[in-house]
């Protein structure tokens, strides 16, 4: 039993069973960039390792034979060795952290679009660990020692393979260049039909088999992907190319009616209006320029022109847009997003009435929007106009606010110090504010 658990593969694919794979048009296919000659004539492979994980010549050759199998690349396949990452680097960063500060994107002197696949290979033991250990007193042998994580490849919002080469056993060589080719199997988008389960191939003899078997492998059995595996690749490189979804340098840009969706590992750009490859260029540039951290959660971030923002009947159908998004990161941050950017607008030019009924349409919408609470209530408790100051609604909705956030958020509490001092009660104006010191 140990053996079948050691190479089982645990690609973050959503299950079948999930409604948001229903949901998913056609037109989301980032895999049909890799196998197609349109819109990239050239694919390139871009590889990141961890200081003492890089995969040899050979995994990286098996990996050129497997893509130039199945991909229709007319201009090349570019397979480049990037950044070598120290491991005092690596030391405490998530994965997607460790890509988001790497990646680079592909050669500009290539001379052709490419589509772009990243592949890092870095050791979840660094990642997992803090620069000073959990015990400071303790050695490294004193200290618990985790489960190694299994290789795996994301296929939603940003395709990337992550693949940590602690959980290959160094008395089962070989075993990390056949996952490898599994991992870059998914990429492809493999396995996609009614008879794969948990899009795994059901054959126990296929490369893309949810368990790759050690006593087949051993047996050289388990090489290549089966016929029906094959098929699929080959039907789908029939499939028009998809018109809302490119490359644009490392970026991955998916356009939708009224706004665009740019994305990186972990990060999220919602560009309302006209998309211009700078938008990418910049997007990218301060990616890269985040300071890395432990912390792989997803961040959304919004950027709408201000004609777009001076109309409140467009931004009402880029929000229903939004909502109604096949991925439930842009339905449940896009709306909010926006509403952000809408409200800093009205309030930097001076229409505080249209911001806070912009914020009250929030608080009805999501009740349980602390954001929109706080920044409700700081506006009516401090507006420069005094039509728009409220104390006893700002007192309302920063107390809503402080709940939402269990009392721990500075910012709430300020805030509902400012409203209280609006309201006439200095008193209890000034037991928030020292309670915050």
């Amino acid at each position: 039993m140990s053996c079948l658990s050691l190479a089982s593969c645990s690609t973050s694919h959503i299950s079948r069973e999930d409604s948001d794979v229903l949901e998913i048009p056609e037109s989301w296919k980032p895999n049909l960039l890799y196998l197609l000659a349109s819109p990239h004539p050239r694919l390139y492979v871009e590889v990141d390792a961890v200081e003492g994980c890089a995969p040899d010549e050979v995994a990286l050759q098996n990996l050129r034979d497997f893509l130039s199998k199945y991909c229709t690349k007319p201009d090349g396949i570019d397979i480049v060795r990037s950044d070598v990452i120290r491991i005092k680097t690596a030391r405490g960063i998530s994965e997607k952290g460790l890509a988001r500060k790497y990646l680079n994107g592909p050669d500009k002197a290539t001379g052709s679009t490419s589509a772009f696949m990243y592949v890092l290979f870095y050791d979840d033991a660094l990642c997992k660990d803090s620069a000073k250990a959990e015990h400071p007193g303790a050695s490294t042998a004193q200290r618990p020692r985790r489960p190694a994580a299994k290789p795996y490849t994301v296929v939603s919002l940003y395709p990337a393979i992550y693949f940590n080469t602690r959980y290959f056993p160094w008395y089962f060589p070989g075993m990390d260049k056949k996952c490898l080719l599994h991992e870059a199997g998914h990429m492809l988008g493999l396995v996609d039909r009614l008879t794969g389960v948990s899009f795994h191939c059901t054959n126990r003899t296929c490369l893309l088999n949810s368990d790759i078997y050690l006593h087949r492998s051993l047996l050289g059995q388990q090489k290549k992907l089966c016929p029906q595996c094959a098929a699929e690749l080959a039907e789908s490189s029939k499939q028009p190319p998809p018109s809302n979804l490119r490359f644009v340098g490392a970026v991955l840009v998916r356009s939708e009616i009224g706004y665009h969706v740019l994305s990186l590992p972990d990060r999220l750009l919602l560009l309302v209006g006209d998309f211009t490859e700078e938008h990418s260029e910049d997007f990218a540039a301060r990616v890269h320029a985040e300071t890395p951290g432990a912390n792989g959660s997803m961040r959304v971030i919004c950027l709408a022109r201000g004609e777009v923002l001076d109309d409140s009947v467009k931004v009402n159908q880029i929000i229903n847009g939004f909502k109604n998004d096949p991925f439930d990161v842009v339905r449940l941050e896009g709306p909010r997003a926006l509403l952000r950017v809408c409200v800093d607008r009205y309030y930097s030019v001076g229409q505080y009435s249209n911001a806070v009924a912009m914020l009250h349409q929030a608080t009805l919408s999501d009740p349980k929007d602390d954001w929109s609470y706080n920044r409700l209530a700081w506006i009516q408790a401090t507006c420069a106009d005094g039509s728009v100051r409220n104390g006893h609604d700002a007192v309302a909705a920063a107390g809503k606010a402080c709940e939402l956030t269990e009392w721990r958020n500075w910012r709430c509490i300020d805030t509902l110090a400012a409203a209280y001092a609006e309201a006439g009660d200095f008193k209890r104006a000034v037991e928030f504010q020292e309670c915050q010191r």
